[in-house]
């Protein structure tokens, strides 16, 4: 399971009582739900809502259950800039092609989706799509004529034989007389 990071930002824009997310001690905590349920009340989460509530989590001193509730809030880490979840090298490898179909197999969250339009500079043309596309790798049909394969045939079963039956004249001729 992959780490999503969240800005500063990104988090205060979720401060409705329908939609509220709180950062603390570096983390991000979705409390949506938790707000009815919250024992010391629904305003006090209202207010943090969108904001780092370290210091006032900090204050009040929560019990062990309480942390071990805050693990299943969590949604992922503050982090001072944008960062890809996957890593760097994840999109340094889809760079320079059309990767639709790889970030859709991923199966990204709405959250993911909005953070991408931020980055959006343009659109393909359609002629860019189809020579983005990958090129199909059809399967070479197997011959019965000479081909890269034939070492493949001696390293796989016919040269083990060879040096069996040479071991076994050597050991018959030679060690056993």
């Amino acid at each position: 399971m992959s780490i999503h990071c969240y800005t500063p930002t990104t988090v205060s824009n979720h401060k409705r009582t329908c939609d509220a997310w709180i950062s603390i001690h570096g983390n991000v905590y979705d409390i949506t739900n938790f707000i009815t349920v919250h024992p010391g009340g629904e305003e006090v989460l209202v207010e943090a809502a969108g904001t780092d509530a370290t210091l006032c989590f900090d204050s009040i001193g929560h019990s062990d259950e309480a942390y071990k509730l805050m693990n299943d809030l969590k949604i992922g880490k503050l982090s001072s800039k944008d960062e890809h979840p996957g890593g760097e090298e994840v999109l340094l490898e889809q760079a320079g092609k059309d990767a639709t179909e790889e970030f859709e197999d991923v199966g990204h969250s709405s959250d993911a989706r909005e953070v991408m339009q931020k980055y959006k500079i343009g659109e393909l043309i359609e002629e860019d799509k189809r020579q983005n596309k990958k090129p199909v790798n059809k399967p070479t049909p197997v011959s019965s004529s000479a081909s890269g394969d034939d070492f493949s045939l001696w390293k796989s079963w016919l040269l083990p034989l060879t040096m069996g039956v040479l071991a076994i004249f050597v050991y018959r001729y030679f060690i056993a007389s």
